[in-house]
């Protein structure tokens, strides 16, 4: 462990409101899922009950943020009126010398998208979170909230079948990670450990969804340790870096929040539109977005491309071995040009090599429209392209030079349309069904 403890106990109040804790102890899977609700379309009010709970001798004094009746925005409204429905749980807890009401902004987000949030209130104790202690504490949370269910203002209006997710952020990061490992709840099924360090080898009791969050000139919990978690966990997994962040300046970053609640909304609702829209909502000058989203690995091995709304398989036209020749969409057949390799480029990137040609595919300039061509091989960013993973094989492919994603252009459905790179959208015409040569 490398955690600096000096700048943690140097950090006053206002400065460790970014660091959350979220946690879950070992707890019973369910016993059979419940179907998933849809996904709220519209924000709710946002209420809040609190609950001297106990474990034992330890506190677990908890504010249980959830949707309200009445109009949304502002602040919470104390034993407000639960809205209609039901609802999953998402644990969110404060972090070092702060409180739930320092971390309104992320447990509101999730509170009025459709989340059931207990926020616990703890006085932390670095050797608790160490050694699972803490964890043990929101696990009886959990199990608590998930009991409202029965009774009570919340009864009827929790999904208590479905598995819980839980996010933190530093050492909340921690213990969130350690949930998934040394301390696992075969509850978790969605996690968003935030700036957090490696808590050890994941536990085969446990499958989750996780996004990790973190500033790459983290001076407190080091970016290398979470990069050596997330290249541990399986998939599916995500890491959001806000390249230049320390430990808490993604905090006042509205990408920060919304990326984690479409992470909430996809892994605990199932919904694909927030999914989708991951890629945009982490996009930025100072961001970076890795994410393994799907059933398929893409590992080593040639590949067709198949453009989702037409079924055509992206080729070099004419089968032409010289650089600067275009990318098209046309019939599929069995021949070399239609056949790529994609290669390892580190940091999350892959460059695509024609088979045929063995010349690599890049788009000629940054602009929205370029074409998407091959070229001889070079250390250059231009080649390289983010795999964003659709699930079922299906993928899109985002440059890293421009942050555009490769295109049909004008959804063309016509043998010989050019591929050019566009402002990403999920869309068909972006979408690849990568299938294994």
């Amino acid at each position: 462990m490398t955690l600096r403890r000096r700048t943690f106990l140097s950090m006053s109040a206002a400065g460790a409101t970014g660091v959350g804790l979220s946690l879950l102890g070992a707890g019973q899977a369910p016993a059979a899922a419940a179907p998933l609700d849809t996904a709220p379309t519209t924000p709710f009010a946002v209420g809040v009950r609190r609950y001297n709970w106990t474990r034992g001798s330890r506190p677990c004094t908890t504010y249980v943020y959830y949707p309200a009746t009445g109009t949304p925005g502002g602040n919470p409204v104390t034993d407000a009126p639960v809205a209609g429905g039901v609802f999953p749980v998402y644990n969110m807890t404060h972090g070092f010398g702060s409180s739930p009401q320092n971390s309104l902004f992320i447990i509101r987000a999730l509170a009025s998208a459709g989340f059931i949030v207990p926020a616990p209130h703890f006085n932390h104790n670095f050797n608790d979170v160490r050694n699972g202690n803490t964890s043990k504490d929101v696990s009886q949370i959990i199990t608590n909230t998930l009991a409202l269910n029965a009774s009570g203002p919340l009864a009827g209006h929790i999904n208590t079948g479905i598995g819980v997710g839980v996010s933190g952020h530093s050492l909340g990061g921690m213990v969130t990670h350690g949930l998934l490992t040394s301390w696992p709840d075969s509850r978790i099924i969605s996690a968003n450990p935030q700036s957090c360090e490696d808590m050890g080898n994941p536990s085969s009791s446990v499958s989750a969804k996780v996004l990790f969050v973190h500033g790459d000139r983290d001076s407190t919990t080091q970016y290398s340790s979470a990069r050596q978690a997330y290249s541990e966990i399986t998939w599916p997994k995500a890491f959001l870096t806000f390249v230049g962040g320390s430990h808490t300046s993604f905090w006042s970053d509205q990408r920060f929040p919304r990326t984690v609640v479409d992470w909430a909304r996809w892994t605990m609702y199932g919904d694909t539109a927030a999914r989708d829209r991951l890629p945009a909502d982490a996009a930025g000058s100072n961001t970076k977005w890795e994410a393994q989203l799907g059933d398929s690995t893409g590992g080593p091995g040639l590949y067709t491309l198949l453009a989702q709304h037409s079924g055509k398989a992206a080729e070099i036209n004419g089968a032409s071995t010289a650089a600067g020749a275009q990318l098209v969409q046309r019939t599929t057949n069995s021949r070399p040009n239609q056949q790529f390799e994609f290669v390892d480029a580190g940091d999350g990137h892959v460059r695509v090599k024609a088979l045929h040609s063995g010349l690599f595919l890049q788009p000629t300039g940054t602009a929205t429209g370029a074409d998407v061509v091959q070229q001889a091989d070079t250390s250059a960013t231009s080649q390289q392209w983010r795999v964003v993973d659709h699930g079922g094989g299906v993928i899109s492919l985002v440059n890293r030079e421009s942050g555009l994603a490769m295109d049909v252009w004008e959804y063309s459905t016509a043998d010989g349309a050019r591929i050019s790179q566009w402002t990403y959208t999920g869309n068909p015409n972006q979408r690849f069904t990568r299938r294994r040569v």
